[in-house]
C-alpha cells in the first residue's frame, strides 16, 4: 500500500512539472509572439511541444501510439522552417504540416466505426461543411495571385490534408460515441483557424495580431489533440449498439 502511494505521488509530481513547463513555455510563445521578433519563437515553441510529447508518454506509456510522436516530430520540423526561412522553405513547411495533419488523421482511426451516422445530413452539418470548404477554396482562390504553380501544388497539398483530418474528427463527433469528442472538435478548429490564419499573415496581410492567434491556436489545438487521444479509451462495436438498443 506504501508502495503504491509512493507511485502514485511521484506520478503526481511529475505531472505536475510537465504541466508547469507547458504552461511556462505557452506563456513564453505567447509573450514573444506579442513583444519580441518572431524568430524568437524558436526558444519556445520547441519545448511547448516537447512538453505535450513527455505529457502524452507520461500519460499513455506502452499504449502509446506511434503516430502521434511522429506527428510532433513533422509538426516541429514544420515550425522551426516556417519560424527561420517561411517563404524559401515553403515547400518543406507545407509538406510537414501535410504529414502532421495525414498522421493525426490516421491516430484516430481506431476512434471510427462503420455505422450508419445518425445525423450527417442535419442542417447544421452541412451549414458547417459549406462555410468550412468556401473558407478553404477562397484562401486558396487567393493565393493563386501570389504563389508560382509548383507552391500553388503544395498549398493543394495541405489543403486536402487538412480536410481529410477535418472530416475525420468530424465523423467522430457525428457519431456522439464518446462524452468527450468536444474536446477533439475544440482542437480541429483551432487547427483550421491556425492554418488559415498562417496563410492570410504571411501571403495576404501581415498582422502581429494574426501572429498571436496562429500561435495561440496551434498550441490548444496540439494540447487538445493529445488530450483527446491519451485519456479517451476506444469503445467496442457491440457497446454501441448496445448504448443505442
Amino acid at each position: 500500500m506504501t508502495k503504491k502511494v509512493e507511485v502514485n505521488t511521484r506520478f503526481l509530481k511529475k505531472t505536475v512539472f510537465i504541466d508547469c513547463v507547458f504552461y511556462i513555455s505557452f506563456l513564453a510563445a505567447i509573450f514573444i509572439s506579442i513583444f519580441l521578433e518572431r524568430a524568437q519563437l524558436v526558444y519556445a515553441l520547441p519545448v511547448v511541444i516537447f512538453s505535450i510529447f513527455i505529457k502524452y508518454i507520461s500519460l499513455t506509456k506502452k499504449r502509446a501510439n506511434l503516430l502521434f510522436p511522429l506527428a510532433l516530430l513533422a509538426i516541429l520540423i514544420s515550425d522551426i522552417l516556417s519560424i527561420y526561412c517561411f517563404e524559401a522553405c515553403f515547400i518543406w513547411v507545407a509538406i510537414f504540416a501535410s504529414i502532421y495533419l495525414i498522421f493525426c488523421a490516421l491516430s484516430l482511426k481506431k476512434y471510427l466505426h462503420k455505422g450508419k451516422l445518425r445525423s450527417v445530413l442535419s442542417f447544421s452539418v452541412i451549414v458547417s461543411a459549406i462555410l468550412i470548404l468556401y473558407i478553404v477554396c477562397a484562401i486558396v482562390d487567393l493565393l493563386i495571385d501570389f504563389l508560382p504553380g509548383i507552391q500553388l501544388f503544395f498549398v493543394f497539398l495541405c489543403s486536402i490534408s487538412l480536410i481529410i483530418y477535418t472530416v475525420t474528427v468530424a465523423f467522430i463527433h457525428i457519431r456522439d460515441t464518446y462524452h468527450n469528442s468536444t474536446v477533439l472538435l475544440a482542437s480541429c478548429i483551432f487547427t483550421f483557424f491556425q492554418i488559415t490564419l498562417i496563410a492570410i499573415n504571411e501571403f495576404l496581410f501581415y498582422d502581429k495580431t494574426f501572429t498571436v492567434l496562429a500561435v495561440s491556436c496551434h498550441v490548444m489545438a496540439m494540447y487538445l489533440f493529445m488530450t483527446f487521444i491519451a485519456k479517451t479509451k476506444v469503445v467496442k462495436l457491440e457497446d454501441i449498439k448496445e448504448k443505442f438498443i
